[in-house]
């Protein structure tokens, strides 16, 4: 019995201070980093998407938990752009990584996705579509 309190006790004591440890923002607001994203949009009633070119946004917001702060928006404005275009029905998403190498690979998978299931990628050039910051709300 005493074994086990000793056990949950070292343990209790490695989480307490793995979270103590964790990089947090200062004033718990979003950290401004240099991040590197790209746009994916397929449609269930088409068997073309549309990728954008790997970008990079320097004043890029990441919570406390490395996730883009208000990744949504970027995704809506792939949206309205293809929207723009006659393109409806499309669902978009936004890969993002602080390391451009890291996003090739999963924006390579994403691809081998695609190519298996058939569809078909435009490529979306930087002078066409640019992401920019969301506005709050």
């Amino acid at each position: 019995m005493m074994r086990l309190i000793k056990i949950l006790f070292a343990f209790l004591l490695v989480l307490v201070a793995v979270q103590v440890s964790a990089k947090k923002p200062k004033d718990g607001k979003a950290a401004s980093v240099t991040v590197y994203v790209v746009g994916v949009a397929t449609s269930f009633n088409d068997s073309i998407g549309y990728v954008t070119e790997i970008q990079e946004l320097n004043d890029a917001q990441l919570d406390r938990n490395r996730y883009l702060h208000r990744r949504s928006g970027y995704s809506f404005q792939l949206r309205d752009y293809l929207v723009g275009l006659g393109k409806e029905n499309y669902t978009s998403l936004v890969l993002f990584n602080a390391k451009k190498a890291k996003l090739e690979k999963q924006l390579a998978k994403v691809r081998a996705r695609c190519q298996k299931d058939e569809i078909k990628l435009v490529e979306v050039s930087e002078a066409d579509f640019k992401f920019t910051k969301p506005e709050e709300l």
